[in-house]
């Protein structure tokens, strides 16, 4: 019994009676009572529109490409079930944007798709407005006039502090501990202050960092089976941003960088050398994990990756003081060239240093390669006209160049090696700063004051700050009013600002998926770049325009914005003197801006991949219209099926083809979206026809999609797979009634073939790779499962195993169960069901049933009490109430609880007042009219959810007679 020691939740008083008569009265009526849920300004919400709100949330987050959090919510759903209360918090993004998807019901208002969950302040003007029939293009800052934007009041800027709380980092658990950290790194950590001992969780993380990812494609058991296949690659993109801005940091204060191009060469020379740096110390440390192909040869950019993965991690668990030290040595190490690790600090590029030698300048160069195709040496010789020369090797011709450099000076001309000057950054004091401008322009000062507030800067970084809103329009229209402040343009700023934007919003993309567990999805794990439309919504959201410094000509410029540039500078002004304290307090403004960040796909490549994966062909056509100074354009999108083509000319707008096109897009989606949801009553005629022809080829397409197409389909919510996620059959009929209604009758076997797609699909849900059950085996199967779970796992598995068995009536169940001697001395059961009692159960309800009986006995026996059983009727339902004295029987079932829920969908489980009701879905609840003929469509997906879904083989690892997995389940825990 002490396996259960942990698992048992007690109550603080134990009740007088096991089971009062009128506890089943209650339990029943907390079964089927309407529930709320409680929104963080108080307001409460029906369990069934926070579910609409949820699915709705889900299927525009997919349509983005944002499959993690559209998983998130949809998976959210089903913790709203009618007939218990949600046992899960929802995450702090989701609880926001439940709240705005539901004001937006409220109110009326058209939604927008949410691709980040930040509340969003529309730009000052708009260039066309909007139709009130249509929905304009969403979170597109739009292009506005600077002589309007200089007259807005800097005063509006909203620019509070704010404290970045996050909830924590998944703790990958004990079992990674396994795999050894060598002593070289392991005093590397100690060193630079974080010692695995300190940190369990970071140490952990480090581990897996050190894993190449043909070491985790290999391994299939163990602690790395856990592992998603996307988890290392998304730690080695963080790495390689965060890597690239502190290179950066180590000399933007060179004074002689003259402008953003040069800074960007240099970047470009120094990130790769200092890379190359890393990885010669990640291959000397030992602590790289590779494949048993990559152990064949030592390629260089398999220690590369790795160190970038090493960096990740550091920066994920929030090491980043000692990632700056370890990177300024490589810095240093590696010089601004490809370097040999024996170089001294400090070197320069040894090839531009022979060429800024006299007589040295005419050289001639000869290449040769060597060694097999994968591992070439390349040989360097220079020759001068007067007979010198030099011979050196390397892993690229850039690095044999620099090799015979080097080796030239030494042989030929020692002193000038002598003369290198070094790279390292050259310190603040050392570098006359720019004055602030203090000149009579309107808002600059206020500007410069509100920025200086909002990031809580001192007055010393003023004078950057005023440089971050100078446009090069300016400075190069008042030359003398530059020179006497010492300013130059923001560019050289932005091009900093713009590396910092990426890490900023890769560290907080990274850690929210880290936060979910290990196996982030590949758009989860995706960090892409900033695009300048994010910049100038940043831009717009601080009103940076009213306090720039632009040029007249440029100012006169309507489509001009400058505010992308602003934006950066203002980030790299910050980071420079706040570094990564931006991190865990920043203003709330640039919180919401990197949280509602869009990395997801436009509307265009949005409705492009729907069409792709239904064999729907799109063209576009575009149209101008108005006059010169005031041209609109217009998209007209062509779809072509199996047997004809429909047309959908979108909203025209000022701007080129490619906005055009996405608002044509966007409305397309908005329509799918509108009739998933059922809030249009009515269509309009081109509205009509264009959603029967997409829905009509979806579901002729559907049958015939590939199981990575379906799970797409699954993630979507696609073809009302949301609703039957989450087993809401009355929602799933009206949603196939206003799909019918659009699409007419399918062809002769179409029907067939979806109950497939929807049988497919559903087993999916049940047992995919991401599955609940999966996981949680998953997780039993190398020890990192707590023992509550791991026994859930096994006994879920074993459930949906008995799904295609020959049923079992209630009572029989009970009996069988009861008549063991094990449990006779401690039921008390109580049958007031008569007929119904007898109401059979399938194979998966009854062991089901079955698990839930035996978890109960198990709890009473480890705290030695009984177990009081009461079988009663309501509405000619059966119902079964189970408790124990002192025991808070639903929080002890609550594992069990939500994995069997899962597999066996028909089974319901309430608490209720510390009893656990079970009851059972019925049969003809699914409201349908038994006089009227039932919907072909809605029939197929209600019988592929009711009907027993198969288990696939790889998930039966359970040995009969047994408690234990099999090594189809990957029991071993070992890392072999």
């Amino acid at each position: 019994m002490n396996q259960w020691v942990g698992i048992v939740a007690l109550r603080d008083a134990p009740s007088a009676v096991a089971m009062p008569l009128h506890r089943m009265a209650a339990a029943i009526a907390t079964a089927h009572r309407i529930r709320s849920y409680v929104l963080s300004g108080g307001r409460e919400v029906r369990y069934a529109d926070v579910r609409e709100a949820l699915r709705a949330i889900g299927r525009r987050y997919a349509s983005a490409d944002a499959l993690g959090r559209s998983a998130a919510a949809f998976t959210a759903a089903r913790f709203f079930a009618d007939h218990t209360d949600a046992w899960r918090e929802l995450p702090w993004w989701l609880q926001h944007d439940l709240g705005e998807e539901l004001d937006r019901r409220r109110t009326g208002r058209r939604s927008t798709a949410p691709a980040r969950p930040a509340p969003r302040r529309q730009p000052d003007s708009s260039p066309i407005p909007s139709p009130a029939s249509r929905s304009p293009l969403p979170r597109k800052v739009a292009r506005t006039h600077t002589s309007h934007l200089a007259t807005t009041r800097t005063a509006d800027r909203e620019l509070d502090a704010l404290d970045i709380v996050r909830p924590p980092l998944a703790d990958p658990g004990e079992a990674f501990d396994a795999i050894e950290l060598p002593a070289a790194l392991t005093d590397w950590l100690e060193t630079a202050g974080c010692s695995p001992a300190d940190d369990p969780v970071r140490a952990r993380w480090i581990r897996i960092a050190t894993l190449h990812t043909s070491f985790v494609y290999e391994r299939t058991t163990g602690p790395v089976s856990l592992v998603g296949p996307h988890l290392v690659p998304m730690l080695g993109s963080l790495g390689a941003t965060w890597l690239d801005l502190l290179v950066l940091d180590t000399f933007v204060a060179d004074p002689t960088i003259a402008d953003e191009g040069e800074q960007s060469a240099r970047l470009a020379r120094t990130g790769p050398s200092t890379l190359a740096s890393l990885g010669r110390w990640a291959a000397r440390t030992g602590f790289v994990r590779r494949g048993r192909g990559e152990q064949l040869t030592d390629t260089a950019g398999v220690f590369e990756m790795v160190a970038l993965q090493l960096i990740g991690a550091l920066v994920l668990t929030g090491a980043q003081k000692p990632l700056l030290t370890l990177v300024e040595e490589h810095v240093r190490s590696a010089g601004s060239g490809d370097a040999d690790a024996s170089d001294p600090p400090g070197h320069q590029d040894w090839y531009t240093l022979l060429q800024q030698q006299p007589g040295a300048r005419e050289t001639e160069w000869e290449f040769t390669a060597s060694g097999p195709q994968h591992s070439l040496s390349f040989s360097g010789t220079v020759r001068t006209p007067d007979g010198r020369s030099a011979v050196a090797t390397g892993g690229s011709k850039k690095a044999a160049r620099q090799a015979a450099s080097r080796e030239f000076l030494r042989i030929h001309l020692p002193e000038a090696m002598k003369q290198t000057p070094t790279t390292a950054a050259v310190p603040h004091g050392r570098v006359p700063p720019p004055l602030r401008y203090s000149g009579d322009e309107p808002g600059h000062a206020q500007a410069v004051d509100d920025l200086r507030a909002a990031f809580e800067l001192t007055r010393a970084a003023d004078p950057w700050l005023s440089q971050a809103l100078i446009h090069r329009s300016w400075t190069y229209e008042n030359p003398r009013a530059s020179a006497s402040s010492r300013q130059r343009s923001n560019t050289l700023l932005a091009h900093h600002g713009s590396h910092v934007a990426r890490a900023l919003m890769a560290y907080d993309r990274a850690l929210e998926a880290a936060g979910r567990g290990l196996r982030p999805t590949a758009e989860e794990a995706r960090i892409s770049s900033v695009a300048n439309t994010e910049c100038r919504r940043l831009g717009a959201v601080l009103h940076l325009v009213p306090g720039m410094l632009i040029g007249a000509g440029e100012r006169k410029n309507p489509l001009s914005d400058p505010s992308d540039g602003a934006a950066q500078a203002v980030l790299a002004v910050a980071w420079r003197h706040r570094g990564t304290r931006l991190l865990v307090r920043r203003p709330r403004v640039l919180h919401e801006w990197l949280v509602g960040m869009d990395d997801g796909f436009d509307p265009s490549t949005q409705l492009e991949r729907l069409c792709s994966r239904f064999g729907i062909t799109m063209e576009s056509d575009f149209f101008v219209r108005g006059p010169d100074h005031g041209q609109e354009r217009l998209c007209e999108l062509t779809f072509t099926g199996s047997d004809r083509a429909v047309r959908w000319s979108g909203q025209a707008l000022r701007g080129g083809k490619t906005q055009a096109k996405h608002q044509a897009a966007h409305e397309v989606l908005e329509l799918l979206h509108a009739h998933a949801e059922g809030s249009r009553p009515a269509w309009s005629p081109q509205e009509r026809e264009l959603l029967g022809f997409l829905l009509r080829q979806q579901l002729i397409q559907a049958p015939s999609l590939s199981g990575k197409q379906q799970q797409r389909c699954v993630q979507g919510g696609e073809l009302g797979l949301d609703l039957l996620a989450t087993g809401d059959d009355a929602a799933f009929r009206d949603w196939a009634a206003r799909t019918t209604d659009l699409t007419g009758a399918l062809p002769s076997g179409a029907i067939d073939g979806l109950l497939r797609f929807y049988t497919g699909c559903l087993g999916l849900v049940r047992y995919g790779a991401d599955s609940p059950l999966r996981n949680a085996l998953r997780e039993a199967s190398v020890g990192c499962a707590t023992p509550a779970l791991a026994h859930a796992a096994r006994a879920a598995l074993r459930a949906a195993a008995s799904t295609t068995d020959p049923g079992s009536t209630l009572r029989g169940v009970l009996g069988s169960w009861w008549t063991e001697p094990a449990e006779a001395r401690r039921v008390l059961m109580q049958d007031e069901a008569g007929p119904q009692g007898a109401a059979l159960l399938d194979g998966g309800e009854a062991a089901a049933l079955r698990a839930v009986l035996d978890w109960t006995a198990r709890a009473a026996r480890s705290v030695d009490r009984a177990v009081a059983v009461d079988l009663s009727l309501d509405g000619g339902r059966p119902y079964l109430l189970m408790g124990i004295d002192g025991v808070d029987l639903p929080a002890t079932c609550d594992a069990l609880v939500s994995l069997l829920t899962e597999v066996v969908p028909s089974m319901r489980c309430t608490a209720a007042d510390g009893g656990l009701l079970v009851h059972w879905r019925p049969a003809g609840a699914t409201g349908q009219d038994a006089e009227k003929p039932g919907n072909p469509l809605a029939e197929a997906g209600l019988t592929a959810l009711t009907q027993p879904l198969e288990v696939p083989r790889d998930l039966m690892p359970v040995r009969p007679g047994t408690d234990t997995l099999g090594t189809a389940g990957g029991a071993d825990s070992t890392l072999a």
